[in-house]
């Protein structure tokens, strides 16, 4: 349900590394390398795009705004019941019909989370929030389930880590159906102790599995694992998760099936949107992220 903005260097990549094509000038592939290619895309864009909803997750219940989740706007109400200062309390984040958030996606609807403790004064193994989805969808694919929070170790003395728990279900407007499930740990690297959330750095190791139905029948099934030699790094004061490297296993159910494998590299340190990606070991490639949502059909 998704797509690279460099889409052609995903295609000519996905057929460089995972099938033959015709030398004849142009690529030239049959049409079930074409669904296959689309399939690795999505499940790929998938992975990322849900990583990139947890930024937002985990800064709802720490970071608030400054967390740089970019999912901030103008449109959105951000309301507390009875107060954001008392626990347990419920914050309300509500996208009306449509908000074009700063990360260029449309969100719609209602995130509403449940935070039961204070996060930076909360004992291990303290459920410190549960995030649900009231008529919730991203550029137009509805999102349910529940992701949960927990301290895995405090703050003090130090590094705090958190846990997060994610279980959610996707679909799109023709019905294509995802399953995403993920356990993350958030180790503070950097900016314990001062007020500010911008100054945040987050060490992110991960696994997380998924599949897609797409016309009715599962197409694709997946896991993803953080790098241990590479953890993921998300800075407080950027939206994109900026240095580290993710581990990817696809198993394609659909047509003549398949098992690829691919490795993410989000970079150097730089914030930007910009990663490697390379698949069945092959030569990495420059890619652009975020992703955007597009309804995809594979008959």
């Amino acid at each position: 349900m998704y797509y690279y903005r460099g889409l052609l260097t995903a295609i000519s990549l996905l057929c460089i590394t995972a099938m033959s094509c015709k030398k004849n000038g142009a690529p030239d592939t049959t049409a079930s390398e074409t669904a296959t290619q689309s399939l690795l895309m999505n499940a790929t864009n998938d992975i990322v795009s849900l990583s990139a909803q947890e930024n937002t997750e985990v800064g709802d219940v720490v970071g608030s705004d400054v967390m740089g989740s970019g999912d901030s706007s103008s449109c959105r109400v951000v309301t507390f019941d009875p107060s954001r200062r008392v626990f347990p309390h419920q914050k309300t984040i509500d996208y009306g019909s449509g908000c074009v958030c700063m990360d260029g996606l449309t969100r719609a609807g209602k995130k509403i989370i449940m935070i039961y403790a204070n996060p930076d004064s909360s004992a291990a193994g303290t459920l410190v929030s549960e995030t649900t989805f009231s008529n919730f969808s991203v550029d137009g694919v509805s999102i349910q389930g529940n992701v949960k929070t927990y301290v895995d170790s405090p703050a003090i003395p130090g590094p705090r880590v958190l846990k997060v728990v994610a279980n959610k279900n996707l679909a799109d407007s023709k019905g294509n159906t995802k399953t995403f499930t993920a356990t993350s740990y958030w180790t503070q690297t950097t900016g314990a102790g001062t007020l500010t959330r911008q100054d945040d750095i987050y060490q992110i190791t991960s696994s997380a599995s998924g599949d897609e139905v797409l016309d009715g029948a599962t197409a694709i099934q997946w896991t993803s694992n953080t790098d241990p030699l590479h953890p993921v790094i998300k800075p407080g004061d950027c939206y994109y998760r900026t240095q580290g490297g993710l581990q990817i296993s696809l198993h394609i159910v659909t047509g003549g099936g398949g098992d690829f494998t691919e490795y993410l590299d989000y970079g150097g340190g730089n914030c930007d949107n910009n990663a490697t990606l390379s698949i069945n070991g092959g030569t990495p490639q420059a890619v652009t992220l975020p992703l955007v949502f597009f309804p995809l059909s594979v008959k």
